[in-house]
């Protein structure tokens, strides 16, 4: 595989998401959404006159998947993966080589970026696992002829697998192409909600769009698959993307999502001033993924005029000491005092816990599930610990630090509301469930909250929801 022949090898097949067989976390996994990675990965190639399709096994059922495989005869196809869906993803990529053996298939996402010859030894459908950036690494894996000259990949040599360099994050995020979304069947992702495990319902078209990259922060639970250094798109670039998306595929929501909006205030205020300044606040509204630690008034106010409706907090905990454990970096003040402020300039918000963190106990999660109550939220979810690769959780994990034990490398197991895959000595994954079925029923199941909360899910979904909180 190592040298090509071929200086034709031009076709490539990206997937949306893989072929899934059985969604075991309904709540975290059953959002149909368009994924930028993918599209900007599509646009990349496009630009550089690649042919690319892209195909959705969910909107696409697999006979006519497998029909449009035949059709399009494609040299190369990429598939994405968190580590939920890894598996699927290899029963993707086998699925593709009985059509034709021929076709390379490469896979992308976290779970690759974070353990890519682990995936090639345990997946040997894969052929290449791309780690990081796509848009660059796939580009060079299509015109390269030597694939050992490609940065940021894994792939097979004669039956050994080998690492090529680290490549470079992309430093100037403007110079990259507008996501392809015509080569996607947008409207049919109507409904379809970005932020929270818990949406799912209307007939708003809701698009990403990416206005930085990477994480400068240390929460011990994340794998940073785009890097620690944050980069960012300048705001006419950004803004020129939204109203793309408004008048080219009419966008009614756009989600930001780089899941630390106001870090750099500057370009926040810019970005907002912008969206006002040509009206797209009258057309659109917009959510994000904050930091409560960087988000103030002045800043929320003009967020707020220039179209925002929802923003998601990662909280983790309402225990000061365990924030501080996992590196967190925020206090429970400052929680506090920014839900009040959205409250009041008339942003939804979404506080996301996680339960099962080290040094948790009962007590502890049992005062995560009051504060919870008691935070001025409209919506919560409440993950379990997953020990994911390339973590600092699954170093401590793997060392039994603070009593953390990792129950399984099942990655079908690695659902964050289903708790299977880590527990503490004091907090077995059936205690943490347990807790997790308490935690959802006290706050939800409340007068002020149950109608909001039942609203937000389709049928299917709320059926799943009342069996898990019953215990069933």
């Amino acid at each position: 595989m190592t040298n090509r022949d071929d200086d034709t090898r031009k076709s490539v097949l990206l997937f949306n998401s893989p072929i899934v067989k059985h969604k075991r976390d309904q709540l975290e996994m059953g959002n149909l959404y368009p994924r930028i990675g993918i599209a900007s990965i599509a646009s990349t190639l496009l630009r550089n006159g690649v042919e690319v399709g892209i195909v959705d096994p969910e909107i696409e059922d697999l006979p006519d998947i497998i029909n449009r495989i035949h059709k399009f005869k494609p040299d190369i196809v990429g598939i994405p993966a968190y580590t939920e869906e890894i598996h699927d993803a290899a029963y993707t990529s086998a699925t593709i080589k009985k059509i034709d053996g021929e076709i390379l298939t490469v896979i992308g996402g976290p779970h690759s970026s974070a353990i890519p010859i682990e995936t090639l030894k345990e997946f040997d459908s894969f052929d290449i696992a791309v780690m990081g950036e796509g848009e660059l690494t796939m580009l060079d894996i299509v015109l390269k002829k030597n694939i050992a000259d490609v940065a940021g990949i894994a792939y097979r040599d004669n039956g050994q697998i080998k690492c090529t360099e680290k490549r470079p994050v992309i430093s100037n995020l403007d110079a990259l192409p507008y996501p392809a979304w015509e080569l996607f069947d947008i409207e049919k992702y109507r409904g379809g909600n970005i932020l929270s495990g818990f949406s799912g319902k209307g007939k708003s078209l809701e698009i990403p769009v990416e206005s930085a990259r990477g994480c400068p922060y240390k929460c011990i639970f994340c794998y940073r698959v785009n890097g620690r250094e944050i980069r960012f798109k300048s705001p006419k670039r950004t803004v020129d993307e939204v109203e793309k998306c408004v008048t080219e595929f009419n966008a009614t929501k756009i989600h930001f999502v780089e899941g630390t909006f106001g870090v750099n205030k500057k370009n926040a205020i810019e970005m907002c001033d912008e969206l006002i300044r040509r009206g797209l606040n009258k057309k659109i509204t917009w959510s994000s993924g904050g930091r409560v630690n960087v988000l103030d008034r002045k800043l929320l106010m003009k967020m707020k005029e220039s179209g925002c409706e929802y923003l998601g907090f990662g909280v983790e905990s309402g225990d000061q000491a365990i924030l501080d454990k996992i590196g967190k970096g925020i206090t429970i003040a400052q929680i506090i005092k920014v839900f009040e402020l959205c409250k009041d300039v008339g942003i939804k918000t979404e506080a996301n816990f996680i339960i099962g963190h080290p040094d948790d106990t009962e007590e502890t999660v049992l005062k995560t599930i009051k504060f919870a109550k008691k935070l001025n939220t409209d919506h919560v979810t409440f993950a379990i610990l997953v020990p994911f690769p390339g973590t600092k959780v699954t170093e401590m994990a793997e060392d039994n630090v603070n009593g953390l034990k990792i129950v399984t490398k099942d990655w079908r197991l690695y659902g964050k509301q289903l708790g299977y895959a880590l527990e503490l000595e004091d907090l077995p994954y059936k205690k943490l469930v347990k807790l997790q079925t308490k935690a959802y029923r006290e706050f939800y199941f409340r007068p002020s909250k149950l109608l909001g909360f039942v609203s937000r899910l389709s049928l299917k979904r709320v059926i799943y929801v009342i069996k898990r909180v019953a215990g069933y």
